[in-house]
């Protein structure tokens, strides 16, 4: 018997409309880890596809807050993949490869701003909550 083969699992695809404060956006959208995938995982990573085909971006994120730290990585080969990053009331631009840390009960949120890559989403608790 493999005693490891329930720790290995494919990603699930899921709509970014499932998660609180986000709306629709043209992104791909797989959920990696999480406690209904491997319970007591202890952490929730997704990693979302970001490939824009139309010119007009909408806002998919609105500012919220977690009671566990946040680390969002935004990847490209290139270097083009740009997000506004909002922490509390300070706004950044973030471009790849870049790693933002959230500390848990700051306000954030993600817009993306232009390019094609991954951002990837890695909360530090399996069981966490999300309010404004």
């Amino acid at each position: 018997m493999k005693r490891y083969r329930k720790l290995i699992k494919k990603g699930v695809m899921e709509s970014i409309t499932k998660i609180p404060f986000h709306n629709y956006a043209p992104i791909k959208r797989l959920s990696m880890l999480n406690e209904k995938l491997v319970p007591n995982s202890n952490t929730h990573i997704a990693i979302h596809f970001v490939n824009p085909r139309r010119k007009k971006k909408s806002d998919y994120s609105f500012l919220h807050k977690h009671n566990a730290d946040e680390i969002n990585l935004i990847i490209s080969e290139n270097g083009n993949l740009k997000y506004e990053i909002q922490l509390d009331d300070e706004i950044y631009k973030v471009s790849s490869s870049s790693t933002v840390f959230i500390p848990k009960g700051v306000k954030h949120r993600a817009k993306f701003i232009s390019g094609k890559g991954i951002f990837v989403c890695i909360i530090l608790s399996g069981k966490y909550s999300t309010s404004k």
